[in-house]
């Protein structure tokens, strides 16, 4: 196994994922920044790789909270609950925990929106990446300049459906590993296809708890306290 940043599925993906970004900046979208996905202990293995795969996000897939999706027909739609972090300086590749952390000026809740329409396993990771790993759209919470330095502490993550609380989770990283990593792995992966870890740059993290089917209820409501609550409907 290795690095996204030296595996070869992983960089034929993100070179045909950075192409799509390309025309799609070219014809109007924003940058916003960057996802990750595949970072839970059971993705790792189950796709044979040592740190999560890259996305990109454009202002054509954020939302407000509140926002109806239509995912009637999607292959299989799924709902993940995120933190957030926004860059305040650049970072490049091989950025140590402490350096990674200290690059983050601020933190705050996301909801993301995914349709998984391609098989999962080790063979697709190139195809996967090219799709932008399924990404189809974003909610963001409030940012929190107070927590720049990567600061979680005392937060709690509440995910509730249909106003029903279904999970409470006060270890943000137990699923998506350590955040500092996360950042690391971003700037390293972009680093080595021409890019740069920009401030101003948006990163969702990864879901603080396993993916919920869209199919499991109408409102999906994100509570990181001690941020206001964000929801998506579909």
């Amino acid at each position: 196994m290795s690095n996204p940043w030296d595996d070869p599925r992983a960089v034929e993906g993100l070179r045909r994922q950075l192409d799509a970004r390309s025309k799609a900046l070219s014809g109007g979208a924003g940058h916003v920044g960057w996802k990750v996905g595949f970072g839970a202990p059971a993705s790792l293995e189950l796709m044979q790789i040592t740190a999560p795969l890259l996305g990109y996000l454009t202002d054509e897939t954020v939302f407000g909270s509140g926002a109806a999706f239509q995912t009637s027909g999607w292959a299989r739609g799924v709902v993940e609950f995120e933190v957030a972090v926004w860059m305040g300086t650049d970072l490049g590749a091989g950025a140590g925990a402490a350096e990674a952390a200290e690059a983050v000026a601020a933190v705050g809740p996301a909801i993301e929106v995914a349709d998984v329409d391609l098989p999962v396993g080790p063979d697709r990771v190139a195809d996967i990446m090219a799709g932008d790993i399924f990404h189809r759209g974003v909610v963001f919470g409030k940012r929190d300049t107070r927590r720049s330095g990567l600061d979680i502490s005392g937060m709690t993550a509440r995910i509730s459906v249909d106003g029903t609380q279904v999970a409470a989770v006060t270890d943000l990283e137990a699923i998506t590993g350590p955040y500092p990593w996360i950042v690391s792995t971003v700037a390293s992966t972009l680093a080595s296809a021409g890019e740069r870890l920009r401030a101003g740059d948006v990163i969702i993290t990864g879901s603080v708890i396993p993916p919920v089917s869209v199919t499991e209820g109408h409102e999906f409501t994100f509570t990181l306290d001690p941020f206001e609550p964000i929801s998506i409907t579909n």
